[in-house]
């Protein structure tokens, strides 16, 4: 038995919208957040460099994978990204975002024809279109998410689609502009804990990956709020999703 690798990559570019940043302040940037572990490991000394231990690599790969735990914890509100894209003519296959991490609603506009398209189950997607290239019609029907990809059926003829959706923190280009200011302190922590482990210093290690820990409480606690307030402090249903 054997099966042929796909030689060939599903490549749809999606544009974001203009976006309002968080206030860049004193850890705008990632090179910002790597001078700020430095002054805390070594203070009064020079910077981090590529051949100091820890590297300013190794610092920078802590404060990414931060980012992406953060993400990966709750549906933050400022995980929201909205993005779109012009479907090619004939195609029922599109990829998604490359940090793309789950929907925040059931929709997908279809800015061609000022409409909605709902979003279902993968499985009955699959039931109602055997085969999606078989389709015909005007305008797309229904939407799946399966995997990194986007279905539509009927196959596209061109339109405009709108997607809203939430960001999984993946590090395409070291963005920390979407991450509110705390948050960019809490993903130093712990960057900075992770270098006290790598210089065997355990006790500094222990004592900021608490504050770590204890931060990421406190950014889900905070974000509840946010919800709750959006929601006009209603008690949520048990049946509504977080």
């Amino acid at each position: 038995m054997s099966i042929t690798v796909a030689s060939g990559t599903l490549d749809t570019e999606w544009a974001e919208f203009s976006i309002v940043d968080y206030p860049a302040s004193t850890l705008g940037t990632l090179s910002a957040c790597i001078d700020e572990v430095g002054i805390k490991l070594r203070p009064g000394d020079v910077a981090l460099t590529a051949t100091t231990t820890p590297s300013s690599t190794q610092v920078a790969s802590w404060i990414l994978r931060a980012k992406e735990e953060l993400a990966e914890i709750k549906n933050f509100t400022w995980r929201r990204r909205y993005v779109t894209a012009t479907l090619t003519g004939g195609s029922y296959r599109f990829s998604l975002p490359p940090d793309f991490g789950g929907m925040t609603t059931k929709l997908l506009k279809d800015k061609t024809n000022d409409r909605s398209v709902r979003i279902i189950a993968q499985n009955t997607f699959d039931s109602m279109f055997p085969d999606v290239a078989a389709e015909v019609g005007l305008k797309i029907r229904l939407a799946t998410i399966k995997g990194m990809e986007l279905w539509v059926s009927p196959p596209a003829s061109g339109e405009v689609v709108e997607l809203e959706y939430l960001r999984s923190g993946d590090d395409i280009t070291a963005d920390m502009s979407w991450l509110p200011q705390i948050e960019r302190w809490r993903c130093v922590d712990f960057a900075i804990a992770e270098a006290f482990y790598a210089l065997h210093q355990d006790g500094e290690g222990d004592r900021y990956m608490f504050r770590w820990e204890k931060g990421l409480g406190k950014a889900v606690r905070a974000d509840g709020k946010r919800k709750w307030s959006q929601q006009g402090y209603q008690a949520r249903s048990l049946f509504q999703a977080m």
